[in-house]
């Protein structure tokens, strides 16, 4: 039969390991889809290119690599759009514009694909202290004297003495205000030959621990969404 003090014991190492483990859930980055739409007449594309539409050049960057790394994976040929165009964060004309999907239009490529930050949203949420109870001298204690005499009683978890005298302890750790992110998203992909939208999907990035690890997610999640669609072909 086990004891009391290892039972115990056992019940602080599973709220300990169940605590940490809702720690990392709550803070764990998860890309979805929330809407998507597709032209039923759209075909399968082997050939596309990438451009994120951003001012921050590092997140162009790690975005365009890491969506170029899961279009590789399915056998389609990509190209991303920084390594053509170098990144600037002044507004582009009319002629520039026109001048940027020419080009990219020339190069033979069978789609383009976009993605662009709709918006971003931050909230506070507020995190509950806890409150647990131990008794005071677990593994130790005096007990006490019986009548007829003899040694003092003692116990594997503390004798009555002990804890008639000492009681019981209460720890309790302080509340906290922790900030939620999320990164609304849309990513379309265009037939280059007719510039006509094929394919259009929104999606949310929730509390992003950085941005490769929300950038490799995201990429993910939108190649497979097309391979889905039948968009890119399947190796």
């Amino acid at each position: 039969m086990k004891s009391f003090a290892h039972v115990f014991l056992s019940s602080i190492l599973f709220f300990i390991g169940f605590a940490a483990l809702e720690s990392c859930s709550s803070t764990a980055t998860a890309t979805k889809i929330t809407g998507s739409w597709k032209d039923p007449e759209a075909g399968v594309y082997k050939d596309i290119f990438v451009a994120v539409l951003t001012k921050n050049k590092q997140a162009r960057a790690t975005l365009e690599l890491d969506i170029s790394r899961q279009f590789k994976k399915t056998g389609t040929k990509v190209t991303g759009s920084l390594g053509l165009f170098p990144h600037t964060e002044e507004v582009e004309t009319a002629e520039q514009k026109k001048a940027a999907v020419e080009k990219i239009q020339s190069l033979g490529h069978d789609a383009i694909m976009t993605v662009t930050l709709i918006k971003k949203t931050e909230e506070s949420r507020y995190i509950p202290g806890t409150t647990s109870y131990a008794p005071t001298n677990l593994g130790y204690g005096t007990g006490y004297t019986p009548a007829t005499g003899g040694a003092p009683l003692t116990g594997t978890y503390g004798a009555f003495g002990g804890y008639y005298v000492n009681g019981s302890s209460v720890y309790t750790t302080q509340g906290y205000y922790e900030k939620d992110k999320t990164y609304f998203m849309e990513s379309r992909v265009f037939d280059t030959k007719t510039a006509k939208l094929v394919w259009s999907a929104q999606s949310e990035t929730f509390n992003p621990d950085d941005l490769a690890t929300a950038s490799s997610g995201f990429s993910l999640v939108m190649v497979e969404a097309l391979k889905k669609a039948g968009l890119v072909s399947v190796k």
